[in-house]
C-alpha cells in the first residue's frame, strides 16, 4: 500500500466504526503506513497473529486469566525480547507500530497495543488505561482490576505507583486522582498514538510529520482548539498562508479567551499583510 490517499482513506473507515469494531493494531499501522508507505500492513498484522499462535501453543485451555497472562509476559519480554526504548524515547520510531514491532523497542502505548493484541487472541480481557504521561493495561475481571505497565515487562501496578509517576510526571503540581486511570475506547488509543507522534516529530524538527499528525487528529476530534492553532502555526511554517490563516482564525473563534491570544493575533496580523483580507 504506497498511495497516501487510499492510506489515508483506509484510515478514516476504521476509526469511524463503532470503537468496539475498530481493528487497533490495524489502525496503528494505518498511522505507521502515512510515516513509511512501504510497510506491508497486512504482513504485520500476519506477524502478530504469528506471536499469538506460537503463545497458543503453550497455553493449558483450562488456564485462567492470571496463568495466561504470566505466560503472556513471558513470551513477550523474555521471548521475544520486547523492553522499552530509554534511549530513544522521545524518537517518532516509537509511535510506528512497525518499527517497535521489529526493533522490539517501544513506548507504553506502542508496547501496550503489542501486548494488548496478543492477549486478546489467547483470551485474555485486556483494556487500555490512559494514565497521565505514561500508558497501563487493565486485566478486567478477577476480584479486583489488575493494572499492568507494558514498559516495565507488564509488571503490576499499584495505586502507590501511580501516585509516584504522576508526582514524577508533573513535578507534584497535579495530585492523583482515581478518574486518572479511567479505560480508554481504541478511537482514543489511536488518538494518544497520534498525539505522541506529533509531539516526537516536532522533537526532530519534522514539521510536516508533525503536521500530518495533526491532520490525522483534527479527523477523530474536528473541532479540538489547540490542534487547530497547532495545525495553523505550522502551516505557517512550511509557507503554506492561506491554510495557515485559515486554521488560525478557526482557533480564534473556537477560544475567544485564549491565553495566547495576543500572540495568534499577531501572527494573523503578519499573514493579513502578506495575502491580504480574505476573499469573500
Amino acid at each position: 500500500m504506497t498511495d497516501p490517499a487510499q492510506i489515508r482513506e483506509r484510515f478514516v473507515e476504521m476509526v469511524r466504526r463503532p470503537d468496539q469494531q475498530i481493528d487497533l493494531a490495524r489502525a496503528a499501522l494505518l498511522v505507521a503506513a502515512e510515516n513509511d508507505p512501504t510497510l506491508d500492513v497486512d504482513a504485520e498484522m500476519a506477524r502478530l497473529e504469528q506471536w499469538a499462535g506460537e503463545l497458543a501453543r503453550r497455553i493449558d485451555p483450562h488456564w485462567n486469566n492470571l496463568q495466561r497472562l504470566a505466560r503472556l509476559r513471558t513470551f513477550m519480554y523474555e521471548d521475544l525480547g520486547f523492553k522499552g526504548d530509554v534511549r530513544g524515547y522521545y524518537s517518532p520510531s516509537n509511535s510506528l507500530l512497525h518499527s517497535v514491532m521489529a526493533r522490539r523497542l517501544g513506548i507504553p502505548l506502542t508496547l501496550g497495543v503489542v501486548f494488548m493484541e496478543i492477549g486478546w487472541r489467547i483470551g485474555v480481557p485486556f483494556e487500555g488505561v490512559g494514565f497521565p504521561g505514561h500508558f497501563l493495561v487493565r486485566l478486567t475481571g478477577e476480584p479486583g482490576d489488575l493494572l499492568l505497565d507494558p514498559y516495565d515487562h507488564g509488571a503490576s501496578v499499584h495505586e502507590d505507583d501511580c501516585r509516584r509517576m504522576i508526582q514524577l510526571t508533573t513535578g507534584g503540581t497535579v495530585p492523583y486522582d482515581p478518574s486518572m486511570i479511567r479505560s480508554l475506547g481504541k478511537r482514543d488509543m489511536i488518538a494518544r498514538l497520534l498525539f505522541n507522534l506529533k509531539v516526537a516529530c516536532l522533537k526532530a524538527k519534522d514539521d510536516a510529520g508533525a503536521l500530518s499528525a495533526i491532520e490525522r487528529l483534527l479527523l477523530l476530534h474536528p473541532d479540538d482548539p489547540p490542534e487547530l492553532r497547532d495545525r495553523g502555526l505550522l502551516l505557517y511554517r512550511l509557507d503554506r498562508y492561506r491554510e495557515a490563516r485559515t486554521s488560525l482564525r478557526a482557533y480564534l473563534a473556537a477560544r475567544p479567551d485564549a491565553l495566547d491570544r495576543e500572540a495568534i493575533e499577531r501572527h494573523l496580523a503578519a499573514l493579513e499583510l502578506m495575502l491580504g483580507p480574505p476573499r469573500g
